[in-house]
């Protein structure tokens, strides 16, 4: 039997999940941090490299040096002609003991590589011929390695 003037309760049906409009807000605020984070992301992974390599750079030398002394001969090192690389070799017979390449396609991804003076001749006394100073840059950063001609390394 029908009744007039009163209607059947409606049932209320809940929906899930987001509407078109709600997720093409989330991707706009998304992509706008992202586009907002990445050029200091790519700053701080840029100067991370290149302070990394800063480090390896002084290690080598201060290995050389102990080279020079634990050999007794003089070692010298020589900047590569890449402008990328560098090498440590025995003096007298050319005997190369190591080659450090911080190019692009290394794990440093350096633009370049310079030298204050090159070669430098490392002394089994300690000394060297002359001071070094080795400058690394990428992307507008650059970093300095020291070495005095008493033969002390540092990064500052």
């Amino acid at each position: 039997m029908r009744r007039y003037g009163r209607t059947a309760p409606r049932l209320r049906v809940e929906r899930a999940g987001f509407t078109v409009i709600e997720l093409i807000i989330v991707i706009i605020i998304f992509s706008t941090v992202t586009s907002i984070a990445l050029p200091a992301i790519s700053r701080i992974t840029t100067h991370s490299r290149v302070n990394q390599a800063a480090m390896v750079v002084g290690h080598d030398l201060t290995v050389a040096a102990s080279a020079a002394a634990r050999q007794r001969k003089p070692i010298r090192i020589t900047l590569g002609g890449d402008r990328q690389s560098f090498t440590v070799a025995d003096r007298a017979s050319a005997t190369v003991l190591q080659t450090r390449w911080l190019g692009p396609d290394t794990q440093y991804g350096l633009d370049s590589v310079s030298f204050s003076a090159s070669p430098v001749d490392l002394f089994p006394s300690g000394f060297a011929s002359s001071a070094l100073t080795v400058t690394l840059s990428a992307r507008g950063y650059s970093r300095q390695v020291t070495m005095s001609s008493a033969g002390w390394v540092r990064v500052p």
